[in-house]
């Protein structure tokens, strides 16, 4: 008789804490979402202004390679 009080408490206790994992999960599932998504967003706010800088900086030195190879003075 002890051990089915035992299995009962445990199953009583379990099914306590599986529901109070449900109410607390939710909110703390889309908080994480969002902090995922504001990370993702910031990276490819990042990677988006290191193609504009990478494409400047190419321009630059491609029309500075083209003008020293026509013999002309560049800035």
């Amino acid at each position: 008789m002890r051990l089915a009080a035992a299995f009962t408490a445990t199953g009583i206790i379990g099914f306590l804490l599986l529901e109070a994992l449900k109410i607390v999960l939710a909110p703390v599932a889309l908080w994480l979402m969002g902090v995922v998504m504001v990370a993702v967003k910031v990276l490819m706010l990042g990677v988006g202004a290191a193609v504009v800088i990478l494409a400047i900086v190419a321009s630059i030195w491609g029309y500075r390679r083209w003008t020293q190879s026509r013999g002309e003075v560049a800035f």
